[in-house]
């Protein structure tokens, strides 16, 4: 699994892959809900979030001093947990085929991505932060006017999520397959490693990283 971090804003852009990894991933969706207890015994639930929160526990184990010294120079720049990254997740970073209907007037469309399509639990997720075109060059059709172009027929801003068409593409429907990445933090301030006695190997485990909506 390789595993990609783009820092944006102040942080310097960079892109790292190929941690030597063992079993590293850990993940979890987690969904907030208000529950409130009456003394009748009545339970009242609320449902706090459209979409579930995503959190990595990441166990980087025999790493080379390269790799130990890029994680620490990540960990560095994002001042622990103060700032944000992009996070590419081998297991979720695909939207495939995703459905915009267009209307004939606006020239602006934000790329989405479903989970669930055509359940009743179905629920849509806003996608902002897109890998670049220059990495995966997204796929764009419409029903009406066929396939569209980067560059030509649309711009597509890679830190918003938004296609913005020279003129407004037919009433119908866009076909968006794309790649994205999540906005993370980590959770903790402190980096943590470990340098085996045998050779420059270095492990870092329970390293905590929390997806962040903006």
């Amino acid at each position: 699994m390789s595993l990609t971090f783009d820092m944006k804003a102040e942080v310097e852009a960079v892109a790292f892959t190929g941690f030597d990894q063992s079993a590293p991933i850990r993940k979890t969706r987690a969904w907030r809900t208000d529950v409130v207890n009456f003394d009748s015994g009545v339970e009242q639930r609320q449902q706090v979030l459209d979409q579930p929160i995503r959190a990595w526990s990441v166990n980087w184990s025999l790493m080379d001093e390269a790799a130990r010294n890029k994680l620490k120079e990540i960990h560095d720049a994002a001042r622990g947990s103060y700032e944000t990254f992009l996070w590419l997740d081998d297991d979720e970073y695909l939207a495939s085929a995703e459905q915009i209907t267009t209307d004939g007037v606006e020239t602006d469309y934000q790329l989405v991505a479903t989970y669930f399509s055509g359940e009743t639990y179905e629920w849509t997720e806003t996608k902002k932060d897109i890998v670049p075109s220059s990495i995966y060059a997204p796929v764009i059709t419409h029903s009406v006017d066929g396939a569209q172009t980067e560059g030509v027929d649309y711009t597509l801003d890679d830190a918003t999520g938004i296609l913005i068409f020279g003129s407004a593409p037919s009433a119908g429907v866009l076909s968006c397959t794309y790649e994205y990445y999540f906005r993370v933090r980590f959770a903790d301030d402190v980096y943590n490693d470990l340098q085996f006695a045998a050779g420059p190997l270095y492990s870092a485990s329970d390293l905590q990283i929390v997806e962040v909506l903006t």
